[in-house]
């Protein structure tokens, strides 16, 4: 029988599938998870590998992996430094970093990096849990609720009852193995508990598939590391995203502009979102949103949730439904799609799914709960159709001139390429015709102004998406190497900007 091998590096990404809640508070349970994983699934190659058979006990299992487990690791003792070559002595950054113990092994720095983009944690924090598995601070404020009977059950089997012993991730009593270890593995799916006749054996079986939940998770994730980048990226993080020789020579640098005092509120709502898709019926949830298009008003937003783009430097969540709208303004009145970045989200609360508050619109329920709701594929078709992220605003014709040796080096070739369309002199002064008032003023400026133009300057078209934002940044970042010729409102909106900046500076 061919068995999965489990091949997967102890990214931040992989620990994170592997336990619940978060890697601040259990990242010593999620790597020791990830090591009897390597020990049970592995490599025959991979030292950490045990020979062990398809049905096994966890005896079996300690008197494998350790050395003098009988003595050294007993029920209900927390193994000494017994032995520097025992897999007890062990540090948890040694699993993670050292590559003499498996191949595997991943650089410290980008885990580190990998790790502060998830969570708001300082370096002194993630030196120091690294050391300990969690945070130290935590356990104390579990321990203290526990005294003062306010910690709940799930709260109580989800924290640790101790720091690691000098750093050592398997220093730890048997019975802390057995009775929350592997019973979560097999809670989990990634073992099976033998059972004869009713009763059940003190003994393991392996799984012939890893868990679906777990694969449907990496998916997602290797999903949204494509649309993170792109295909080529993609492709070089693919071949160059290891260690060669031990040496890290693959970085991707992206500016993230959310401020860390939102951090973690960013955290918990990607969390509040996850559980929520991971629903066979999505439910509509009520948005607050504090909009920097109304000024920094704080409006309710009632939407249908669809995924999380990260875009020019910050996650938004696109959703279906009400818009950013003063308090004066029928919110219903426009339904459409509408990106709301993460940070500015205050508060995201789910909606029962027995709707019946006469203000919301029959047809948006039926739209959101009936058998074809919006998915991303909507959002990726509506990308396709026009320049810009802001997948709501109409769409328009513009038309470009561009500085030819600029176009040849920074547009052709790439995938502007495809999109903005070549265009003649001649077609340049017929749209300008066809979209300027017949002998207008605005009409006779532009046609004036083509003709003055180099005869090696190269013209384009492109349908973008009128007011975002974006490209206005864009176009603004390409100076005077592009000049907007349409539409005449966004053309007068480069004038005006340009010179309000130029007083600025004169």
């Amino acid at each position: 029988m061919k068995r999965e091998v489990f091949n997967y590096p102890p990214s931040v990404e992989i620990l994170k599938l592997l336990t619940p809640g978060s890697l601040k508070q259990h990242l010593a349970k999620a790597v020791r998870l990830w090591v009897i994983l390597r020990s049970l699934y592995g490599d025959d190659i991979d030292e950490v590998k045990l020979d062990l058979e398809e049905e096994f006990t966890f005896l079996q299992w300690r008197d494998l992996f350790f050395l003098d487990a009988a003595k050294q690791h007993s029920r209900d003792k927390t193994p000494t430094l017994h032995d520097a070559q025992c897999r007890c002595a062990t540090k948890l950054t040694e699993w993670l970093f050292e590559s003499s113990l498996t191949s595997l092994s991943i650089d410290e720095h980008q885990w580190s990096l990998s790790f502060q983009k998830y969570y708001s944690i300082k370096p002194e924090e993630l030196k120091s849990l690294l050391l300990q598995g969690t945070i130290k601070n935590f356990i104390e404020k579990s321990q203290q609720d526990e005294d003062s009977g306010t910690t709940s059950n799930s709260q109580k089997s989800q924290c640790f009852s101790k720091l690691l012993s000098d750093g050592r991730l398997f220093a730890v009593t048997s019975r802390n193995l057995k009775n929350n270890d592997f019973q979560y593995l097999v809670n989990l799916e990634w073992l099976r508990k033998v059972n004869n006749k009713g009763i059940e054996k003190d003994k393991y079986l392996k799984v012939e598939n890893f868990p679906d939940g777990f694969l449907k998770e990496l998916r997602e994730i290797e999903i949204t590391s494509n649309h993170f980048t792109n295909e080529e990226l993609s492709a070089f993080n693919n071949l160059l995203s290891q260690p060669i020789n031990g040496v890290q020579r693959f970085f991707i640098h992206v500016e993230y502009i959310v401020h860390a005092k939102r951090t973690n509120d960013v955290e918990v709502l990607q969390e509040q979102l996850k559980e929520l898709w991971q629903q066979d019926k999505i439910p509509l949830v009520k948005l607050t949103y504090q909009s920097v298009k109304l000024y920094q008003e704080t409006v309710d937003c009632i939407v249908y949730p669809v995924c999380i783009y990260y875009y020019q430097r910050a996650p938004y969540l696109f959703a279906y439904g009400q818009v950013p709208k003063q308090e004066k303004e029928n919110s219903w009145s426009e339904i459409n799609w509408y990106d709301y970045r993460l940070d500015r989200i205050l508060q995201l609360d789910e909606l029962s799914t027995d709707l019946r508050d006469p203000n919301i619109p029959k047809h948006f329920i039926n739209k959101c709960q009936g058998q074809y709701p919006p998915t991303p594929n909507d959002i990726k078709g509506k990308m396709t159709e026009a320049w810009g992220f802001d997948i709501y605003q109409p769409q328009k014709l513009l038309v470009l001139r561009f500085d030819h040796y600029f176009h040849e080096n920074n547009i052709k070739g790439t995938e502007r390429d495809e999109m903005f369309r070549r265009i003649s002199h001649q077609q340049v002064e017929k749209l300008v015709k066809s979209y300027t008032p017949t002998a207008s003023v605005e009409q006779k400026y532009l046609l004036s102004t083509v003709q003055s133009r180099s005869e090696k300057d190269i013209y384009c078209r492109v349908d973008y998406r009128h007011k975002d934002n974006n490209i206005i940044m864009r176009l603004r970042a390409w100076g005077p190497n592009v000049e907007v010729i349409l539409p005449w409102d966004l053309r007068h909106r480069m004038t005006t900007d340009i010179e309000a900046t130029y007083k600025l500076y004169k």
